[in-house]
């Protein structure tokens, strides 16, 4: 009787229990990995990239031949209405909690709109830790691009940035987290990384070979100047950028090259008061080591060399900033933090409210030679 009464009770326990009938596999889905974002005639479109994660599993050998890459296009009055039209026209659900990069159009940015980073924030799919880049380029064209050796789009620079900086620090990656934060602060500056694509540098036998490259940023002030810097414009960020890890500078000394790798610089950024303004001097101390040596120098004369050269490009990168209405050196969020009281008195809205042509007072910079390899400073003989 025991025994019977314990299977009555268990049985309605039984319907209770889930099954596997709703179950999906990685085959049931399309998985969005990379989404563009245009604008053109009051209308977004959207762009997407899908991946066959068969084809990225990593093996032994590489792969013989190119993973299919496809790129989806869609227009709407909004990016959420742009993506819902294109999972009209798919053949498989998408799924979108893969997304790894965002790439938005210079014309988007035009437009001060905050649509994207709306959609961004409301989807819970869709994740902050993503890469975001500006473009000058054609969407469809940066979406078929496939990495090298037959490897799948995913090792590429749209997807691996921060690897591409680690080994030349030039441009910083930026998230999608950092970008919303630093466009809310009214006095910070934000430098979005562009991307773009040349066929100049590889060559695949006799083809030319696309490759993706960071060409450049779009430094944006808090949606009132947004110009479009290239990386040489830029050289100075790199040494106000704590991040910095490997950089190379290049001098030219009775006609030869000197070349030096230099990372990881500790700056000081600080506000006088002079003539009535603010005014900032900088400090910079940075250490390297000797790369190509083409002419006997002494080390004193090969340092004072390299310091103006890393002061040159500072006061060309602000220089630059200044004709574009831009604070690509943030020196706007230096004067708000340490002199707040001054920053909400004069009601300062743009760069140029705050920055003239003698805006810097100084520039220190000390360099520290810390290994000049076998050779001692002398060139190979």
């Amino acid at each position: 009787m025991f025994r019977i009464c314990n299977i009555l009770l268990t049985l309605p326990l039984l319907f209770l229990l889930s099954g596997c009938w709703d179950e999906k596999t990685i085959q049931d889905f399309h998985y969005i990995t990379a989404i563009g974002i245009d604008y053109k005639d009051g209308e977004y479109i959207v762009y997407t990239q899908l991946v066959d994660f068969a084809a990225v599993a990593k093996t032994e050998s590489k792969p013989t031949q190119a993973p299919p890459v496809y790129v989806g296009k869609q227009k709407g009055r909004s990016v959420s209405n742009a993506i819902n039209q294109l999972m009209r026209n798919t053949q498989q659900a998408l799924y979108l909690g893969h997304v790894s990069t965002f790439v938005i159009s210079e014309n988007v940015l035009k437009q001060q709109s905050t649509e994207i980073v709306d959609f961004i924030y409301r989807n819970q799919l869709l994740r902050y830790s993503a890469n975001i880049f500006g473009t000058k380029s054609s969407m469809d064209e940066l979406f078929s691009i496939n990495g090298f050796f037959n490897l799948s789009p995913l090792y590429t620079t749209l997807y691996l940035p921060e690897d591409v900086y680690r080994d030349r620090s030039y441009i910083k990656p930026i998230t999608v987290q950092r970008y919303y934060s630093n466009q809310r602060e009214k006095s910070s500056t934000t430098i979005l990384p562009s991307i773009s694509w040349n066929d100049k540098t590889w060559k695949d036998k006799d083809k030319n070979r696309k490759s993706l490259v960071m060409d450049g940023a779009f430094v944006i002030y808090y949606k009132v100047s947004q110009p479009w810097f290239s990386e040489k414009e830029l050289s100075g960020v790199r040494w106000l950028t704590k991040s910095t890890n490997k950089t190379p500078l290049n001098i030219i000394l009775n006609k030869q090259d000197i070349n030096a790798l230099f990372s990881h610089p500790q700056h000081k950024v600080k506000p006088v008061f002079k003539n009535g303004k603010y005014k900032f001097v900088i400090d910079i101390d940075v250490s390297g080591r000797i790369e190509g040596l083409d002419t006997q120098i002494e080390m004193d004369i090969l340092k004072r060399k390299f310091e103006n050269q890393i002061k040159k490009e500072i006061q060309t990168t602000f220089k630059t900033g200044l004709q574009k209405n831009a604070d690509p050196l943030n020196l706007g969020n230096t004067l708000y933090i340490k002199e707040t009281k001054y920053w909400q008195k004069n009601h300062f809205n743009e760069p140029a409210d705050f920055l003239d042509k003698d805006s810097i007072h100084d520039i220190d910079v000390k360099v520290h030679i810390l290994n000049t390899g076998g050779l001692e400073a002398q060139p190979l003989r």
